[in-house]
């Protein structure tokens, strides 16, 4: 709700009289009533929309829920590639624990939205520094950084990323609350409009 704007319509319904018994005068009163526009809500004509207090707070909790619903979704797309590079460094671990050179190590490697096909470049997108010993392209290199300090910056990286997906859950977990509250009072909100136009029918 933001970038939209709620205005205050104030409609006159009726005038009646009413004496005013110190003068023993009449007066004329005018009855009147407040709706509300909101900015991007139209009716079939395109003219704004008039809303009562019970539509226009529902308005408001639609849009905070598609508000948290864009979060929500934001956030699990984020800790999904989050996921994806986790599985991407402990594979490449795993293949340099058992050996493997470092330039033949291959796969589909996420990291910040890019797929990488080979561990070199993989671990260099994600900050793991090192060297290789051969720059001949015809001559599969080696690393030429010990391989512990390559182990050690892949085992740090991972923790750095576990420490951001358990941030991310917290995140994910309020957001989705949010949204579900704004559901839940859309929903409070046509109950009791149900039950007051089950009222008025009844008494009719």
């Amino acid at each position: 709700m933001a970038d939209q704007t709620i205005n205050k319509v104030q409609l006159d319904l009726n005038t009646y009289q009413v004496h005013d018994q110190e003068t023993e005068t009449e007066a004329s009163r005018t009855a009147q009533a407040n709706v509300y526009t909101v900015d991007g809500v139209t009716d079939s004509t395109g003219a704004p929309r008039r809303l009562a207090i019970a539509e226009l707070v529902m308005v408001v909790c639609l849009a905070r829920a598609a508000e948290k619903e864009a979060a929500v979704i934001k956030l699990i797309g984020t800790m999904s590639n989050n996921t994806a590079t986790l599985e991407g460094l402990t594979d490449v671990e795993s293949k340099l624990l058992e050996g493997a050179n470092i330039t033949t190590i291959t796969g589909n490697y996420l990291y910040n939205g890019v797929t990488y096909t080979n561990a070199v470049d993989f671990l260099a997108a994600a900050g793991i520094n090192f060297t290789i010993a051969s720059s001949d392209p015809n001559v599969p290199g080696t690393l030429g950084t010990p391989l512990e300090e390559v182990l050690t910056q892949i085992e740090s990286k991972m923790d750095s990323l576990n420490s951001f997906s358990q941030q991310k859950m917290i995140e994910l977990q309020s957001e989705t609350n949010k949204r579900d509250q704004a559901y839940n009072l859309i929903t409070n909100i046509l109950k009791s409009l149900n039950t007051v136009q089950v009222g008025i029918s009844n008494n009719i």
